[in-house]
């Protein structure tokens, strides 16, 4: 077990520092039509000038077939979700299967993310670190004879000045699958404050998330949900704990909604696909508070377009509990130039308080995302201008690294 561990650890330090280690290349999904019969076999024509005059027709279907391949956007659509894939790099060796017993399979993993940050501030002072981002240690698997999963995800750092133990929890919830389609989830797990707030760290194109993502979302709570999805909507919606760190037992109790509607659910990707999404979070702890936001992406081959805009009268997310009126709004562009490259752009806007003047800013964020293996294993560059009405103009350059196996 010792060994094993070892070679775990030095997986995972070339990762960090080594694009060059590339696993073997991801598949990438295109939609395909079945190929049309273009030609009868030659022993049914009749004489050697007709089977000459076939041939030359094969010939010139063919040249057709191979043009019409070319542009029709059925072929030419390619998944380039899959780049978001996070399937831990070590799954196939690390799970185990039991025989016997209540528990059916036992899946580990280990996921990290570490951060390089150079900032240039406008008064020419420099400043730069490392910071890791995250260190989860995670256990997932499935029961016998039951549609019932288990996932248990633990953070091994601390988490800014909060006792050390109320963050090591970071997820405990069972997931029912009885109902086709959906999943009910009890326990402790991400709440869908926003689009972007309600998704995994792992799968955001930036190193860091946008500014209402930071301030209104981000955060994990005890209760329950039901996470669905059909071809013309999904939605995720649940009630939890207004606690965030295992602080209190139960200070108040918060409703967490978001629906998504797919307009383009049955066009099988030829003209691309849209959503058009809403959610709200309300909740009370201490005092009433309520976050709604509305929600718009377009994805067409490589290119996508995403943007969300949320406006908060008080909120209790990754900013913590406040009673501020906030609102703000981001626009991400992005553009797949391989199946492993990938470009994209933000902007992103914040108003902390909309009742009183000097709490805005604006982030302006380019990015470069190398996708080795996915999600599972990626290199991340970001560059990032800052322009705020309380601090001081700054540039920063990150450099990210993830891995999970």
């Amino acid at each position: 077990m010792k060994k094993f561990f070892q070679l775990l650890a030095f997986i995972l330090f070339l990762g960090s520092i080594s694009p060059v280690l590339a696993m073997e290349e991801p598949v990438y999904l295109a939609i395909q039509e079945e190929e049309p019969v273009l030609h009868e076999s030659v022993e049914e024509k009749s004489g050697f000038g007709e089977w000459i005059k076939e041939k030359q027709n094969q010939v010139e279907k063919s040249k057709i077939t191979e043009n019409a391949q070319t542009i029709d956007p059925l072929e030419a659509e390619i998944e380039y979700d899959v780049l978001f894939e996070r399937t831990p790099l070590l799954q196939g060796f690390t799970s185990m299967e039991f025989e016997k017993g209540p528990i059916a399979t036992f899946k580990p993993f280990v996921g990290y993310q570490g951060v390089l940050n150079f900032d240039f501030m406008s008064d020419s002072v420099f400043k730069s670190d490392y910071e890791s981002s995250f260190v989860e240690i995670g256990l997932t698997g499935d029961f016998r004879n039951q549609p019932i999963s288990y996932n248990i995800v633990l953070e091994a750092l601390p988490q800014g000045d909060s006792n050390y133990f109320r963050t090591f929890i970071k997820d405990y919830s069972l997931i029912f699958k009885y109902i086709p389609n959906n999943k009910i989830y009890v326990g402790r797990f991400r709440t869908p404050i926003g689009f972007e707030g309600g998704v995994s760290s792992y799968t955001t194109p930036f190193i860091t998330r946008s500014q209402i993502s930071r301030n209104f979302g981000g955060i994990r709570a005890q209760g329950t949900k039901i996470v669905g999805d059909y071809k013309f909507a999904d939605y995720n919606i649940g009630v939890t704990s207004t606690d965030r760190s295992h602080s209190k037992f139960f200070p108040g109790v918060e409703f967490n909604g978001w629906v998504n509607l797919k307009p383009l659910g049955n066009t099988d990707g030829r003209y691309g696909k849209l959503k058009i999404g809403g959610g709200l979070n309300a909740g009370h702890n201490e005092f009433d508070y309520n976050v709604v936001g509305a929600y718009l992406s377009y994805k067409f081959r490589k290119f996508a377009l995403e943007s969300e805009y949320a406006i908060s009268n008080g909120s209790n997310g990754g900013a913590g509990l406040t009673r501020n009126k906030a609102q703000g709004v981001y626009t991400t562009l992005s553009y797949n130039i391989t199946k492993k490259l990938q470009v994209l752009a933000r902007y992103d806007f914040f108003d902390a308080d909309r009742t009183v003047s000097g709490n805005k800013s604006s982030e302006y964020t380019a990015g470069i995302n190398y996708f080795i293996k996915g999600s599972a294993l990626k290199l991340m560059l970001n560059y990032t201008y800052r322009q705020s009405d309380y601090e001081k103009n700054s540039n920063r350059i990150m450099l990210g690294t993830q891995i999970l196996f």
